[in-house]
């Protein structure tokens, strides 16, 4: 069974129990409102999306494969008690007599039941006796593969030698892979972080043979496949939940923060069109999430075409192609407030690596082994890296900045977040870094 039938059929067996609960229970209430009364209906949609947003934020919707059926019954007994306090603090708030309207209270403690009684049938029916489909792999090797991949699929096997920079188009398009898996006796550290980097940034699963947990340990987290030796190498721990409030997060906050600093938009604009000539906008593009290129918005800080002579470079302390305004702006940052643009249309996030232009982007990939490890998240306007770090005027700097980059990546959490955010507030005061 798939992932994505096995996640539906989860859903669509909760939803049906609560809303089987929710209709008996108002059958039996006081209440006037017969049970197809779009009043009844309502009520039961709003309470199942409540539900739903519970149960995912105490990872409820998990693969059975990751979560052992115990702890989820536990974590399902957990968030319905929650559930509970709430609706009735809620209730209470808003004057709704839970005990006159007779039937509501009886039906939580059979809502209990029959949600544990359904997830323990389910789940652990699933967990026993359906067993997922295997997960079709490449193999890259350098070495004898393992004779055991219970679990995986092998459509194809690849030598290092084989790896040429075109090879995955036509190979990928013609097989329906999963991920691909990295046997190697140890050797050839470079071209096995190559083959990590160049996927990384795709949505394939990467899985390596347990010699080379010494160099993966260092670089990337990891987790053991169940009943396999294999480990999978997760690039940032935020679950698909997480990653949904981080944008949830990042809309409310640009949205608000576009109307709250529109007036200061505007006198900024209205400044930079009188101190030089040329767009009140500078537009670029930028390497984004898993490599793609997007359209980044910054007030223009330099002189128009200030890079038509020298082509890409990097900006220098005291440089002189920055304006007047420009010189303000920059140690502020506000010459970075249009990228909120950016953060809004989803190219970019609050908080991230730094995004890069094409060109030095291309130019660091081939200098620096694990450099496309910064695509498998979202850029951002500030990261750990900028707060930390001052901006690239060597290829050292990147070197650096790229660690940090990675530490964010391991670690990554919405409370990591906040604490950079806070952070890049005390740097813009103190006029940290910024030139």
């Amino acid at each position: 069974m798939s992932r994505k039938l096995e996640l539906l059929l989860t859903i669509i067996g909760d939803l049906l129990v609560l809303s089987i609960v929710f209709f008996i229970s108002w059958k039996a209430s006081s209440i006037n409102n017969s049970v197809t009364s779009w009043h009844a209906i309502t009520a039961d949609i709003v309470l199942l999306l409540f539900w739903f947003f519970l149960f995912q934020s105490f990872d409820l919707y998990e693969s059975r494969q990751k979560i052992q059926l115990m702890n989820e019954i536990f974590r399902m007994f957990n968030s319905i008690w929650l559930g509970i306090i709430i609706l009735i603090a809620l209730a209470y708030i808003m004057n709704i007599n839970f005990v006159k309207a007779k039937g509501f209270l009886p039906s939580y403690v059979i809502t209990m039941g029959s949600l544990l009684g359904w997830r323990l049938i389910w789940r652990g029916l699933f967990g026993e006796y359906i067993k997922p489909r295997p997960k079709k792999v490449l193999i890259f090797k350098n070495g004898e593969p393992s004779e055991d991949y219970k679990g995986f699929d092998i459509i194809k096997e690849m030598k290092f030698s084989e790896i040429n920079p075109n090879f995955t188009k036509g190979i990928f398009k013609n097989n329906n892979f999963d991920g691909i898996v990295i046997e190697s006796n140890g050797h050839a550290t470079e071209d096995i972080l190559s083959i990590i980097s160049r996927f990384a940034e795709t949505e394939y699963e990467i899985y390596v043979s347990p010699k080379l947990y010494p160099l993966i340990y260092q670089n990337f987290l990891i987790q053991k496949v169940p009943d396999s030796a294999l480990l999978r190498i997760i690039f940032h721990p935020l679950s698909n939940w997480d990653r949904f409030l981080k944008r949830v997060t990042d809309i409310f906050l640009s949205s608000l923060a576009l109307i709250a600093l529109s007036p200061i938009l505007l006198v900024l604009a209205l400044f930079i069109k009188i101190d030089s000539p040329g767009p009140v906008f500078y537009r670029q593009n930028r390497v984004g999430f898993r490599g793609k290129k997007y359209r980044l918005y910054k007030f223009r800080s330099m002189i128009s075409d200030a890079e038509k002579h020298t082509g890409p470079v990097w900006a220098l302390k005291n440089d002189s192609r920055i304006t007047r305004i420009g010189q303000i702006m920059r140690p502020l940052r506000l010459d970075e407030l249009p990228q909120l643009i950016n953060v809004l249309n989803g190219t970019m996030s609050f908080v991230g690596p730094r995004p890069e232009r094409p060109h030095f982007v291309s130019k660091f990939e081939k200098e620096i082994a694990l450099y496309k490890l910064r695509l498998t998240v979202h850029p951002g306007i500030t990261g750990l890296a900028q707060v930390k770090h001052t901006y690239d005027r060597t290829i050292d700097d990147v070197k650096k900045k790229l660690d940090y980059d990675l530490e964010y990546i391991n670690s990554l959490s919405l409370r990591l977040d906040l604490k950079i955010f806070l952070k890049t507030v005390l740097t813009v005061i103190k006029k940290e870094g910024a030139h």
